[in-house]
């Protein structure tokens, strides 16, 4: 919007034509501000005297009776102590209070209005889509149950999850490939790349034993007790691959059992009784639910879960990084 501050009332038709043009944006905020309390309208409403010139030109402008903008104007300058116009006959010159208050008073009108814009735009989504790269566990949880919670209430918004190489969720937010990067570890706060990164949970580790196996400890087994079970582990490389080969370099007698490419081929190799493994927590509780023994970890693999977006996300995404932080802030996600 651009601003008008006049301090030398308008005459001639052709310079009230143009100034009806220029406030036509600022009585629309008055509109737009008539549930937002009193306050709010009165400050509306003086802008568009001090746009207008004369009270008879506002009242018609704002629709409403010229007795009623006048007490709102009055009402005003009783709240500052102060009049706010010198009055020159019919029209209103503003005063060094008025000229002091008029740009504080933009300002106040602007921003609630830019308000109820944010806030329409993330409550009347009817179509979009909203593109996530993550890495398959995260896929699980917390991403699922986030997107059954968003879709109930935006039907029309369509959520694509892309695979991606582990890692690089930051770089296709960055280069604009997606929309949203969901990733394991980092830190809250801006990056150096400008992307922003909030915390949606943590990321657990758990030791997933074949069915029947009785584990010395219920809560959490230590790498030594783990060792005791043959184990399924990924190809090298991995966060999992890691925790293993770490296990081997702390002179444990780690024996591998098999190394499968695809974490999907690990749950029904530990069922099979092939060996223990460890798995995300979200993927484990599906081998639990078939069977499987979890255990968790001693000490504990966590890492915190990121959501990383730009400054600027379009308004599905925003709602739906709301979605997620929301419901996973402050909770351990396993």
């Amino acid at each position: 919007m651009k601003s008008v501050v006049s301090v030398v009332p308008i005459s001639g038709d052709e310079e009230r034509g143009v100034h009806d043009r220029e406030t036509s944006s600022l009585i629309d905020m008055a509109y737009d501000l008539s549930q937002a309390g009193s306050d709010a309208r009165r400050l509306a409403y003086f802008l568009a005297v001090v746009d207008a010139g004369t009270l008879t030109r506002a009242a018609q402008q704002l629709h409403i009776a010229q007795p009623s903008l006048s007490l709102a104007i009055r009402d005003l300058e009783q709240d500052f102590g102060a009049p706010l116009f010198n009055r020159i006959g019919r029209k209103l010159v503003l005063n060094e209070t008025g000229q002091a208050l008029v740009a504080i008073a933009r300002q106040i009108v602007g921003g609630l209005s830019g308000a109820r814009e944010a806030v329409a735009a993330r409550t009347s989504l009817d179509t979009g889509e909203v593109t996530v790269a993550a890495p398959p566990s995260l896929a699980m949880e917390p991403l699922a149950p986030a997107i059954a919670d968003f879709r109930r209430r935006y039907p029309g918004v369509r959520i694509t999850i892309r695979s991606n190489p582990p890692g690089t969720e930051g770089e296709l937010v960055a280069e604009g490939q997606v929309d949203l990067g969901l990733a394991i570890g980092g830190s809250d706060g801006e990056r150096d790349d400008g992307l922003l990164q909030q915390p949606v949970g943590v990321h657990e580790v758990v030791a997933v034993l074949p069915p029947g196996s009785v584990p010395s400890a219920s809560n959490a087994l230590t790498s030594a007790e783990l060792v005791k079970w043959p184990l399924v582990v990924t190809e090298p490389g991995s966060r999992l691959r890691a925790r293993v080969d770490q296990m081997i370099n702390d002179g444990l007698r780690v024996r591998i059992a098999a190394e499968v490419a695809y974490r999907e081929a690990m749950i029904p190799l530990v069922l099979a009784g092939v060996g223990a493994s460890i798995l995300p927590w979200s993927v484990g509780r599906l081998a639990g639910q078939l069977g499987a023994v979890v255990v968790g970890l001693e000490p504990p693999m966590l890492s915190p879960m990121m959501l990383l977006h730009r400054q600027e996300p379009s308004a599905a995404a925003a709602v739906f990084a709301d979605t997620l932080t929301g419901m996973y802030q402050d909770i351990r996600s396993r």
